[in-house]
């Protein structure tokens, strides 16, 4: 059944607007990433990181409980808690919130342990673990459209915890992580400093749970995935710490890729299949493509994105008025919008404008996270959403949810807020043009012949289009090795694949397969013999 949900009232969002344009280094791009996925410097910016710290001490609470996942009783073990991080000389320096979950009776030699977090940059990782990892969750309404409030906590059947133990980590100054006192929160914020405080946890955790034998994952969602990247390489060449897999939803690894700007033409080709599949949803494709299936016709939209798209786009202002004007023929045709409305845009439509310009006949507006989600302006002629729909869906009921989750579960209480985003302060990348950790990723890859990566991406995603993702992971290197260690993974959903049942459902299915395949993987890359 289509979903046509009007969701009306104001987002309260908990990440920050989608990324900006990057082309120098004196403007920063923001990142799409957080909670589901936007960015986070303009929100930060408002944040004021280097807040007064809290004394560093470690308060762990441990429950018992059962789950029942596919017919079978599943008892674990739940930790909520802080870990002192420490300088060289032992001083403790900051406190880092996590929360796990251990399945009981289980050699800690061959079972597998999950760190999942989300990213923003600044955003709780509560998202992840409420959307696909917790044992419990928020009850969403169908299709994981937003439910009415008091919202109900209920039995989660697509935790992935039959074949993996999972570790919630929350990165500084986002749920109860925080600096110490006198201690600066920006020493742990940022691209770099970011990752070398996630790479001292896990190396922490695997000291103070004895976890060093088992099988080591990642799943990041969002800027999280950014983060994944630079951490697999952060853990091999600092801690010593191998993985055998990584897992992303909502990848994005070069922040080139999804920034739109008249100087950037990747960033327009990267979103077309998105807009195509959007508006094929929405039945504002020609009845030729309209009667094709979603598949089929993004396969068209990637194919004319790729190669005539990027071709045409190249010639900037040097082509034809009749060039320009096939090539507005063609986006109008994949995209649903007008041939007059692609001219005005000089062939590059940015996700913001699209997301107001499909429905506008019927006065709606597209969700950025889900573009199957409908909203509604204020004035009709808008050219940017009053709010995102497919962000308020959730907010409200994956907060309560979970505080409730922790308070009355898990038996964790804290006299801070916990904070579910904004206040990391101004993220920095340091001086590197458009942010990227490709290399990072393929580094690693090539250092560990063992090491897969499973790239899950959602159809309506224009916070991290999946088009973004296939063209990064068809440049990470380009020996067949690469290709051979990374499964993509395609969901009818948006940026957060959880949220409706059926998606929920598969990338559940696609998290044990991966698992399960790569505990014992077999050697990729060829090693010289001597």
């Amino acid at each position: 059944m289509r979903m046509r949900l009007l969701l009306l009232g104001t987002a309260v969002s908990f990440l920050a607007v989608g990324p900006a344009a990057a082309a120098a280094a004196a403007q920063r791009p923001v990142v799409p990433g957080g909670r589901p996925g936007a960015p986070g410097a303009a929100r930060g910016d408002s944040g004021g990181a280097d807040s007064v710290g809290v004394p560093p001490i470690e308060k762990v609470s441990t429950t018992q409980h059962t789950i029942t996942i596919d017919g079978k009783a599943v008892a674990f073990t739940a930790r909520a808690g802080t870990m002192v991080l420490r300088d060289d000389a032992g001083k403790p320096k900051a406190t880092v919130f996590y929360i796990s979950y251990t399945r009981d009776q289980e050699d800690a030699a061959t079972r597998p342990v999950t760190f999942f977090f989300n990213g923003g940059p600044g955003s709780a990782s509560l998202w992840l673990d409420m959307g696909i990892m917790s044992p419990k969750h928020p009850d969403m309404g169908p299709a994981g459209a937003q439910p009415a409030p008091p919202y109900n906590l209920v039995d989660n059947p697509n935790t992935p915890l039959d074949v993996t133990d999972l570790v919630q980590v929350d990165a500084m100054m986002t749920g109860y992580s925080r600096p110490g006192p006198g201690v600066k929160a920006s020493d742990y914020t940022g691209a770099t400093n970011d990752i070398n405080m996630f790479g001292q946890f896990i190396r922490n955790y695997l000291d103070k749970y004895d976890r060093w034998a088992s099988p080591k994952y990642l799943f990041g969602e969002s800027y999280g995935t950014f983060r994944s990247a630079g951490l697999a390489s952060e853990l091999q060449s600092r801690e010593g710490i191998e993985l055998n897999g990584i897992m992303l939803l909502g990848t994005v690894l070069d922040f080139q890729y999804i920034s739109q700007s008249p100087t950037n033409d990747i960033g327009y080709a990267t979103f077309l299949p998105t807009y195509t599949a959007t508006a094929w949803y929405h039945k504002k494709l020609p009845a030729a493509l309209q009667t094709q299936t979603l598949e089929q016709v993004v396969q068209q939209s990637r194919d004319y994105a790729f190669g005539d798209y990027l071709t045409e786009l190249a010639k900037g202002n040097t082509l034809s008025a009749a060039e320009r004007t096939a090539v507005a023929q063609k986006l109008s045709q994949l995209t649903g919008v007008s041939e007059q409305f692609v001219l005005n845009t000089n062939l590059r439509i940015d996700a913001g404008t699209f997301r107001t310009e499909l429905l506008r006949d019927q006065r709606e507006t597209l969700g950025r996270y889900d573009t199957r989600l409908i909203g509604i302006n204020g004035n009709a002629a808008n050219q940017r959403e009053d709010y995102d729909p497919s962000d308020v869906a959730p907010s409200g009921a994956f907060m309560s949810a979970f505080m409730r989750y922790l308070h009355t579960d898990l038996k964790y209480t804290s006299d801070l807020q916990y904070y579910m985003g904004g206040h990391a302060g101004r993220w920095e990348y340091g001086d590197r043009g458009y942010p990227d950790e490709v290399e990072s990723l393929r580094l690693a890859m090539a250092k560990d012949p063992y090491l897969h990566v499973m790239v899950g991406m959602g159809y309506y995603d224009t916070a991290t289009p999946f088009a973004n993702a296939e063209y990064t992971f068809t440049h990470l290197g380009f020996d067949q090795t690469y290709r051979d260690r990374v499964e993509l993974k395609y969901y009818e959903s948006g940026h957060m694949a959880y949220l409706n049942q059926a998606s929920a459902k598969q990338l559940k299915a696609d998290i044990a397969k991966f698992i399960t395949s790569t505990q014992r993987a077999s050697q990729v890359t060829a090693q010289a013999t001597h």
